[in-house]
């Protein structure tokens, strides 16, 4: 290599040995863990530089010339192509993500890449005596070939490389580039000649980036990550779509996976010829990955919004449907059966005769709640006794749950006889089936029993003890509850005028 050699040739390819392993230890200690495999290369180089070392030791020690050069000049080779690896990902890696934050695109490391290798090449071929310019003219017919025969494999890489400067998207958004929805998916690679996006089914999609460049793209998480989402339902023209926009948007609050800013909106959408009219339900999420999950959770909220309004779902009318008559009545009858059983398991009601616990039972109203949904919010005003049937419903205060409740427990008492406003927050657990009572109801009911408010009044002041959870002697709790009743006592009579 003439005046590229200055010394003793294993003394320099012994330093560019010594120079790669240090540079590889440094480079593997900064790199993160999941790109250390990209050393596999540079280290193949250490060993195939230092294969050709003590070949070249035993050629100087012989005199031979000709094979101490053939061995040197490879050995150079494997160092320079170390080396080059390593300085690309030092440059990349390292010191770009510690500057600026985030790794630089695939495609312009591999370019970088690409070149350093060819400049390495040339280096070494020119140094080896072959020229350049001729072999680069006598390449250019074989050049105009192989263009044409990668005509589309090059407009991949150009169009990677206009992805790249105009960035549309970048790893870990999400992506629909048609009409298909079936092609949504996540950016996981951008690489020099495809895209590779992964979809909800966990199916890997290589997307080629002339195809990208090619149509229409719609970005689902930019400029920002909340994205807007639709659900699509219907109710009968009997009723009205005030009733159905106050229902459903009541449901609407802290639905899990739905964002309250910006808030959902209802649209009365269309009206159909099978006698219904069509809703158009807009909410945002900020988690794409899993907007299944979050409009599930929506239609859930939606069909049990709509059981509690008593919106019947329209069926189609391409079909007959008999209903028989006495089917509602039994219906009714067996629900009031079922109230009046819950009655009797609330200590608040066991002054009443069964005449009386069944008139009860006649007024109150049933209801459903989806798993997760709030009942009562604690802060809010209310009138309205809750009994839970079935299911369980979770008690928290100022975010922290604090008390759990099942069939037979009642709630919102507080509410309903002092008009207070609700001093918890009461959410369902699983699904959840309750009785409610309202204060109209109970009015009658105190004015036929006006005992009953004592008895009331001492159950109201215990669990509101409870609740605050006072560390107090048994001594002090009860003279607290004998204030607390005495203090509701008196709320309860000047509310209902007894």
């Amino acid at each position: 290599m003439g005046a590229f050699l200055t010394g003793s040739q294993t003394l320099i390819l012994l330093a560019g040995i010594l120079l790669t392993a240090v540079l590889l230890v440094v480079v593997r200690n900064f790199l993160p863990e999941n790109r250390r495999r990209t050393l596999r290369f540079p280290t193949y180089c250490l060993i195939g530089a230092a294969a050709f070392l003590p070949g070249l030791m035993v050629a100087n020690a012989a005199g031979f010339e000709a094979t101490s050069e053939v061995c040197f000049d490879i050995g150079s080779v494997f160092v320079l192509l170390g080396v080059g690896r390593l300085g690309v990902l030092a440059t990349f890696d390292i010191g770009v993500v510690m500057r600026v934050g985030h790794a630089v695109p695939k495609i312009v490391r591999d370019i970088v890449q690409g070149l350093v290798y060819a400049l390495i090449i040339l280096f070494a071929l020119r140094q080896a005596g072959v020229q350049i310019s001729s072999l680069l003219v006598t390449s250019a017919l074989f050049t105009a070939v192989i263009g044409l025969a990668l005509q589309e494999t090059l407009g991949n890489i150009i169009s990677g490389l206009t992805l790249q400067v105009q960035q549309p998207f970048e790893v870990g958004d999400w992506i629909q580039f048609n009409s298909d929805e079936r092609q949504i998916g996540e950016v996981i690679e951008i690489n020099w000649r495809a895209t590779k996006l992964l979809t909800l089914d966990r199916a890997e999609v290589t997307v080629p980036n002339g195809l990208l460049a090619k149509n229409s793209l719609a970005t689902f998480t930019k400029p920002t990550v909340i994205a807007r989402r639709s659900v699509y339902f219907a109710a009968p023209y009997s009723t009205p779509p005030r009733r159905v926009h106050e229902a459903v948007m009541a449901a609407m609050k802290d639905v899990p996976g739905v964002v309250n800013d910006p808030p959902p909106t209802l649209v009365t959408f269309k009206f159909l010829e099978n006698a219904t009219i069509q809703y158009w339900l807009r909410y945002f999420i900020t988690d794409f990955s899993r907007r299944d999950i979050a409009d599930g959770n929506v239609r859930d909220r939606v069909w049990y919004a709509l059981e509690r309004a008593d919106v019947a779902y329209p069926l189609p009318l391409s079909g007959l449907y008999f209903h028989e008559s006495d089917s509602v009545e039994d219906e009714r009858s067996r629900e009031a059966d079922a109230i009046e059983r819950a009655l009797k398991t609330v200590p608040l009601f066991d002054p009443l005769d069964e005449i009386e616990r069944h008139v009860l039972a006649s007024s109150m109203q049933r209801r459903l709640f989806a798993p997760g949904e709030i009942i009562v919010r604690q802060g809010e005003e209310g009138e309205e006794l809750y009994i839970v049937q079935s299911g369980t419903v979770g008690v928290s205060v100022s975010g922290t749950e604090v008390a759990r409740m099942s069939h037979g427990n009642f709630f919102g008492e507080m509410s309903l006889l002092t008009g207070a406003a609700r001093a918890a927050t009461v959410f369902a657990v699983g699904e959840v089936e309750v009785y409610v009572m309202g204060r109209a109801v109970f009015q009658r009911l105190l004015t036929a029993h006006p005992e009953l408010a004592e008895d009331v009044s001492a159950v109201l002041a215990t669990r509101q003890t409870e609740l605050e959870q006072v560390k107090l002697s048994q001594d002090a709790k009860q003279q607290r509850v004998a204030e607390r009743s005495s203090q509701i006592l008196g709320q309860i009579r000047k509310l209902f005028s007894l």
